[in-house]
C-alpha cells in the first residue's frame, strides 16, 4: 500500500484537488471545511508532514490579512466610511451628476486600501437611493458599484486579500517581496479599461428593470423619542445644526414642544430643554446618539436600579397581552426599570411617535436596563429577550486617528521599505492603544472562515507540491506552454485564473495557480514574477458570476439580478479587461 501511495503521489494528489474543486463548484460544504478536509487528505496520505503544516502556518499572507481587517474595521468603527457615504448623499442634494462621480471615486479609492466588501455594504444604500433620485432602476448601479470596487481593489497589493495572499505564497516560493503599490501601475490600466467597459456597454446590457429592492433590509430604522436634556449643548441650535442628528442613519420626523409641533427649520424651532424630536435611526446610529448624552432618549417610567446596563433585543410574541397598546402604556414598564429605546417593525412604518405606536405581534424593540431587570422581563412578559445584542456606538473622535494609522502602515511599508506584515501589526497594536476600535471589534473584524480556508490551502498546496503535484502538472502543460509567446502565456493564465474564480473560491485558486505559475516561469525562462502578477488580477477579475466574488453575490441578492444579469455584462468584462491586463503586464513586466 505503502508503495503504491509513493508511486502514484502525483496522480493521486491532483485527484484530490479535483475533488476538492468539485466541492467547492458544487458547494457540497463551507469552502474552508472541505479545505480542510483535503488538507487532512494529505496528512494521512502522508504527503503532508509537520514541516509543510509549519510552513503554513508560519506564512505571512493569513497574519497580514487578518491585521488588514482589523484596520479596515477600525475605519468602519470610527465612522469614516459612513462620513464619506454621507458626504455623497449631501452632494447629491445639489448634483446627482457630481455624486455619481464622487460615489465612483469613493468606492475605487476606498477599495484600493480597505476590504472591499465593508465599502459596498455601507453604499448599498446610498446607491439605492441615488437611483430612485435619478429615476432610474437599482438594477443599474448595483453590478457597477461591486464592479468597481474589484477594479479599485486590484490598484495596490493590500486593495484584496487574494493579492496579499498571492503575495505571499509566491515570497514563501523564493521571489523578491511585493511592495503595496508595485501592482499600481497595471492595476490603473485595469480599472480604466474597467470603467470604460462600463461606460460604454453598462447602460446597453444592465437590466432596466426595477429590482425587488432587498438593501434597505439591511439599514433598518428605529423610531424613537429624543428628548433635549437641561443645559444640553444642543440648545439653541436648529435640530438640523445639532452634528449628531445629521448623520447619514438618521431622519428626522418631527419636533415637538408641549402639544406643538414645529417645522424643524421655521424660525423659533431653535431646540428647548424637554422638546421633543421623534425620529428614525439605524441601530448604531441610535447606540451612539444614546451614548453622546446630548439627550434622553426612549420612554421609562420607573427609576432604573443601580447596576451596570446593557442593551437588549426584545422581540413581541404573538400572546402578549400588551399588543395594541400604546409603547407608553404597556404593563411591563410600570413593573420594571427598564427603558425602551427605539422600535422598528418588518415591512411598515411604526408611528406617529415612539410613545404613541400601539404593539403588533413580530415588533422589535430595543429595550436598556440591567441583568437583573432584563432577566425578570424575560420571564414575566410576553417578551422574547435576545441579550446577545453587541452594538458598540460609533467612535468618530478617533476617526482622524485610524485614517493617520493606516496611512502610516501604508507609507511606512511603500517608502520605508519595512515588510507588510510587520507594520500591519504594528498598525493593529495602535488602533486597539488608542481606543479606535475594542479588542472584541478586533477579533470579530477578523473573519475566521476566510483565514481558516487560507490556512488549510496553503497545507494543500504544500502537500501537492510535496508529492510532486505540482511538478507533474507543469511537465504535462510545457510542451503546450512552450508553442505560446510571452503576451499570449500571460493571458492564458489570467484566463485560466478567471475562469476558475468564477466557479469555485479564488483563495483556492490563488494557492494553487501561484506556486503552478512559478514552476512554469523556471522551465520557459519567463519572468515568474509577470506570472504570478497575472494570477493576482485573474483571482479578482471575477465579473461574470455572482457566486465568484463576495460582493457580487451581495449585489445580486440586494437589487434581485438574475444569474443571466452577470453574464451578459461579466463576459465582455472578463476579456476585454484581459486582454488590457494582460497586454499591461506584458509591457511592464517582460517587454
Amino acid at each position: 500500500m505503502e508503495l503504491f501511495l509513493s508511486e502514484h503521489a502525483a496522480l493521486i494528489s491532483l485527484s484530490i484537488l479535483a475533488l476538492m474543486f468539485v466541492g467547492f463548484f458544487l458547494e457540497l460544504l463551507p469552502a474552508a471545511a472541505l479545505a480542510l478536509i483535503g488538507a487532512a487528505s494529505f496528512l494521512l496520505l502522508g504527503y503532508l508532514n509537520q514541516d509543510g503544516i509549519a510552513s503554513a502556518f508560519s506564512n505571512s499572507a493569513p497574519i497580514t490579512i487578518g491585521a488588514m481587517f482589523i484596520l479596515a474595521a477600525s475605519l468602519r468603527r470610527t465612522g469614516v466610511l459612513d462620513a464619506l457615504a454621507a458626504t455623497v448623499l449631501k452632494v447629491a442634494d445639489t448634483s446627482t451628476m457630481g455624486a455619481l462621480l464622487l460615489l465612483g471615486a469613493t468606492v475605487s479609492i476606498a477599495s484600493a486600501f480597505v476590504n472591499n466588501t465593508a465599502v459596498v455594504v455601507i453604499l448599498l444604500p446610498i446607491v439605492i437611493e441615488l437611483a430612485q433620485r435619478l429615476k432610474i432602476s437599482e438594477k443599474k448601479l448595483l453590478i457597477p458599484l461591486s464592479y468597481i470596487s474589484i477594479l479599485g481593489g486590484t490598484c495596490t497589493l493590500i486593495g484584496t486579500s487574494t493579492n496579499l495572499l498571492v503575495a505571499g505564497v509566491a515570497h514563501e516560493s523564493g521571489l523578491e517581496r511585493f511592495t503595496i503599490f508595485e501592482i499600481t501601475p497595471v492595476g490603473l490600466v485595469t480599472f480604466a479599461c474597467g470603467i470604460a467597459m462600463l461606460l460604454g456597454l453598462g447602460w446597453l446590457l444592465l437590466p432596466k428593470e426595477q429590482g425587488d429592492v432587498k438593501a434597505l433590509a439591511l439599514d433598518t430604522s428605529y423610531l424613537t423619542d429624543v428628548f433635549v436634556r437641561e443645559d444640553s449643548a444642543a440648545e439653541g441650535k436648529l435640530a438640523e445644526a445639532v452634528p449628531e442628528l445629521t448623520k447619514k442613519g438618521i431622519n428626522i420626523v418631527s419636533l415637538n414642544r408641549g402639544n406643538q409641533r414645529l417645522a424643524i427649520t421655521q424660525e423659533g424651532a431653535e431646540l428647548k430643554a424637554g422638546d421633543r424630536i421623534t425620529l428614525r435611526a439605524n441601530l448604531e446610529e441610535l447606540i451612539t446618539l444614546i451614548d453622546s448624552g446630548l439627550f434622553r432618549i426612549g420612554i421609562k417610567l420607573r427609576q432604573h436600579e443601580a447596576g451596570e446596563e446593557e442593551h437588549a433585543h426584545a422581540t413581541v410574541t404573538p400572546n402578549d397581552p400588551n399588543i395594541g397598546r400604546r409603547i407608553s402604556d404597556m404593563s411591563y414598564l410600570s413593573r420594571h426599570a427598564v427603558t425602551v429605546r427605539g422600535l422598528t417593525r418588518f415591512g411598515s412604518l411604526p408611528g406617529p411617535n415612539l410613545a404613541n405606536a400601539r404593539l403588533k405581534a413580530g415588533d422589535r424593540m430595543i429595550i436598556d436596563g440591567t441583568e437583573v431587570e432584563l432577566r425578570d422581563l424575560a420571564t414575566s412578559s410576553g417578551l422574547v429577550i435576545d441579550r446577545s445584542l453587541k452594538v458598540e456606538p460609533f467612535r468618530r473622535k478617533r476617526g482622524p486617528l485610524a485614517i493617520a494609522i493606516l496611512l502610516a502602515v501604508i507609507l511606512s511599508s511603500a517608502v520605508l521599505g519595512v515588510p507588510l506584515l510587520i507594520t500591519s501589526m504594528i498598525g493593529v497594536g495602535a488602533v486597539l492603544a488608542f481606543g479606535c476600535l475594542t479588542l472584541n471589534d478586533a477579533f470579530e473584524a477578523m473573519d475566521a472562515s476566510v483565514l481558516a480556508l487560507i490556512v488549510a490551502m496553503l497545507m494543500v498546496g504544500e502537500g501537492l507540491q510535496s508529492a510532486g503535484g505540482v511538478e507533474a502538472l507543469v511537465s504535462g502543460l510545457e510542451p503546450v506552454l512552450r508553442m505560446a509567446s510571452p503576451f499570449w502565456l500571460v493571458l492564458l493564465i489570467y484566463l485560466l485564473t478567471s475562469g476558475l474564480t468564477e466557479v469555485v473560491t479564488n483563495t483556492a485558486v490563488a494557492v494553487i495557480m501561484t506556486p503552478l505559475v512559478i514552476a512554469v516561469g523556471g522551465q520557459l525562462g519567463i519572468d515568474p514574477r509577470a506570472l504570478v502578477v497575472a494570477v493576482m488580477f485573474g483571482a479578482s477579475a471575477s465579473f461574470a458570476s455572482p457566486i465568484g466574488y463576495q460582493t457580487n453575490t451581495i449585489v445580486h441578492a440586494a437589487g434581485n439580478y438574475r444569474f443571466s444579469d452577470f453574464l451578459k455584462i461579466g463576459v465582455p468584462m472578463n476579456l476585454m479587461v484581459g486582454l488590457a491586463t494582460s497586454l499591461a503586464i506584458y509591457m511592464f513586466y517582460l517587454h
